[in-house]
Order: structure tokens, then sequence, then C-alpha cells
């Protein structure tokens, strides 16, 4: 198998080269999922919007992620990872552009819908994509690593926010946001495709020359590599439904649940920061100034993540992360000054981004690499409906009940999450994604 070729092949420029691309991919992505929320304040003003209607425009964007992450993780397991992913991020920046042309609550709804519906797919293609090149003793990491770009693109959204939006509004903030469209020429010419995916397809002319070409650049032989006849454990034909057979129902019911609470914590929280701290007193500008000051938190957070997932395990460290995060909520909605509110802010970053890390870490491990992309697309897909319903729940507790009560409700969710992982998580480090697959996966594809 080919695949057994690329465990073999040391970490070299390769695997780093190819980690900044799909990172500088993901870095837009971020930015453009953050986006809505840096802008919703002006919305909310211009269009005179209830909290509730202001939450679920907030949560729009996830009615085409669902989709999104369920339509592109099909395709990829039948076009291929990299046409995919050029695919669907043409899709987001094209739309992220059109909802500067938005005239209402309506239209913009049904511009960060259809915005959605290629982030959705460029979200976990991103990281299948990575984990089908990464050999096992590094997979871990370099998924967090990869995950850390989310920061950087929030950064980036921030900036561009405090920039853009006092000067010259959110009309030409959307269309700043849509300038990532620049960068797919070059991720282009830089991605090759999955050598995993194209033995899977039965074409290993091109599988064996990326091979080659993957170990000419990491200098692990003199001679190409020859990945012998293909020993694919799976025949050719699989369902849906196979998701939900006894060796995989666990692992799809914990995927599911696992990215449903991440999906609701995280969104609950940023989408509404800088509405938050407009609630408590201090001025836009401040707000988006904490907003971006406090993002700086989410680097050490992936960074700490990167080293404990392969130090001490996915499990605990997720179930760690996600109790800080739910902690962090909770003494957010306490802060009475400037301070202390964001002392709590940074605490919120740093804990849910290092949790993001493991979540994006075991999505691309627990599925066989010819339903990688359906797989991991439909626990994404699952957890969108968190995002539409997380910051529209928050909208109507502010409205009804207080701040806090938004606070408690998502710490709430982030401690299920924790909980769920602790009695139904399984511990994927040191694995290559065959052993993984195949230890609770073969059978579910014998029938």
């Amino acid at each position: 198998m080919f695949a057994s070729q690329l465990e073999k092949v040391p970490l070299c420029r390769f695997h780093y080269a190819l980690l900044i691309v799909v990172g500088l991919a993901y870095t837009f992505v971020a930015m453009d999922v953050l986006l809505i929320s840096l802008a919703l304040p002006l919305l909310r003003a211009e269009w005179a919007l209830p909290e509730w209607l202001t939450g679920f425009l907030a949560g729009s964007t996830f009615i085409g992620m669902l989709i999104g992450a369920v339509t592109w993780g099909y395709l990829a397991d039948r076009i291929g990872r990299k046409k995919a992913l050029e695919l669907a991020m043409l899709t987001y920046t094209f739309f992220t552009g059109a909802s500067a042309l938005a005239w209402g609550w309506p239209s913009m709804i049904l511009m960060r819908i259809l915005t959605g519906v290629g982030l959705g797919g460029a979200i976990p293609l991103c990281f299948v994509f990575l984990s089908e090149f990464m050999p096992a003793k590094n997979r871990g990491r370099f998924l967090v690593i990869l995950d850390s770009f989310w920061a950087y693109g929030w950064i980036l959204a921030a900036m561009l926010g405090y920039l853009v939006i006092p000067k010259l509004g959110w009309k030409a903030f959307f269309l700043a946001g849509s300038s990532p469209v620049l960068a797919l020429p070059l991720i282009h010419a830089l991605l090759p495709e999955s050598v995993r995916y194209l033995e899977e397809k039965g074409e290993r002319e091109k599988a064996e020359k990326i091979l080659n070409d993957i170990v000419r650049k990491c200098g692990a032989t003199s001679e190409p590599l020859d990945g012998g006849e293909t020993t694919s454990a799976y025949p050719k034909k699989f369902n849906f439904s196979d998701l939900w057979s006894k060796e995989f129902r666990k692992q799809t019911i914990f995927t599911w649940i696992m990215w449903f609470c991440m999906v609701y914590g995280y969104y609950s929280l940023t989408l509404w920061i800088v509405g938050f701290v407009q609630g408590m007193g201090y001025p836009l500008p401040a707000a988006m100034g904490l907003a971006l000051l406090t993002s700086f938190a989410q680097l050490p957070g992936y960074f700490f993540s990167a080293w404990l997932i392969e130090a001490w395990g996915r499990k605990p460290t997720l179930v760690a992360f996600l109790t800080l995060s739910a902690i962090s909520a909770l003494g957010f909605g306490t802060a009475s000054s400037y301070l202390e509110t964001a002392a709590w802010l940074a605490a919120i970053n740093f804990s849910l981004l290092g949790a993001w890390g493991v979540v994006m870490t075991y999505s691309a491990e627990v599925y066989p690499t010819k339903v990688r992309g359906t797989g991991y697309g439909s626990a994404s897909g699952f957890g969108r409906f968190a995002g539409i319903i997380g910051p529209t729940v928050v909208g109507l507790l502010v409205q009804n009940y207080g701040l806090f009560s938004a606070l408690f409700a998502t710490a709430t969710v982030l401690l299920a999450g924790a909980v769920s992982t602790a009695l139904m998580g399984v511990e994927t480090r040191g694995k290559t994604l065959e052993e993984i697959t195949l230890g609770f996966g073969k059978k579910a594809f014998e029938r």
C-alpha cells in the first residue's frame, strides 16, 4: 500500500510546506467565518434588529455550513480532496463579496447562508487533506498546529474590522473579506492530490508519481518507492447509513456530540463577544479593540494543545480544555472591570481554541480513507445545528434574562461536551490512520 510507504517517509520540508499552504487556506476560512461577528453591531443598528433576530443573523452562516459540510465531504470522496477544497473556497469568497450588496436583513441572511455552503466544506477538507499526508507520530501535533491558523484568521478579521469598519463601513468590510480568492491560483499550484485518495480510487500511476516526488524531497531513499498492490480492506460501495453500523455507531455518536457542544460553545461566545462587551457599557471601538487584543491568547492555547495531545493524549486534553472553557465563560459573566473582562476573554480564547485543536484532530482520524470526507463532514454538519441554535438562544436569553443566563447556558453545554468525551472518547495517539479505522471499522464494510 502507498499508505504504508507514506508512514515511512521522514518528516521533511515537504510536510512543513504543506502545513503552511493548507494553513493559509484555513486562515482565510477563519477570517471569513468571523466577519459577521464584527459587522453585527452596525447591521443591528442600521436595520433596527431585535436581539433574537441579531442572533439568528449571526447564526445563519451555519445553515449553509450544515449543507456544505455534508455536500463537500461527499464530493471530496468522489472528485478528490484538492478539487473539492478549491471549489469550496471559490464559493465562500464569491458570496462574501456579494454580501456587500445586501439591502436588508433578509438578503444578508441569504448571502451568509450561501457563504456558509463554501465555508462548511473548506473547514473539514483542510484537516482531511493534511491528515492523509502525515505520519502517525507527527499527525496529531501537525493537525493542532493547522488549527492554530484559525487564530491568525481571527486576528486578521479583527484587524480588518478595526481598520475598515469605522472609516468605510460594513459594505467595504465584506468586499475586503472576499480578497482570499486571489490566493486560489497559488494554492492550486502548490497542493498535490492526496496519495491515499488516489490509491483508493485506483489511480495508482498518479499516486505513485506524487509519492516518489515526496520521497525525493524528503531524501528517504535513492530509489522510487513502489506501493505494491492495493490492499484496501473496504469494498467500493459505501452507504451513509454505514456510519451508524455497530462498529461505527459509538464513534459517530461521540463525534456528533463533540461537534455539537464545541460549535455551540464557541460561536455562542465569539459571535457575541463585541455585543457582550458593548452591553457591559463599553463603546464599539473599545469592544473591537478588546476582541483584537484578547484574540492573541488563542495562539498559546493551540501550541499547548499541540504538545498535550501527544504527551498526554487526545481524550484527557479535550476534557481539560472544555472544562476550562466552561469556567472561563462563567468568570466572564461576573467580570466587574475592563481588566477583569480582558483576562476572562483571554482565558476563553485560550481554552476554546485549545479544545478546537483536539476536535479537529479527532475528527480527521476516526474514519477510513474512502469515507473520511463523508464521516468528518457529517459530524461537522451536525455541529452546524448548534451554530444556528446557539447565537439565537443567546440573543433570546440576553433579551429576557440578562447576559449571565446566556453564559451559564453556554458553560453547561461545554461541560456536557467534557463529560461525553470522558465517557465515550477513544484514544488515537500514536496510531496510523489505517490502524485506527481497521481497529473499529473493518467489519462495517464487509457486509
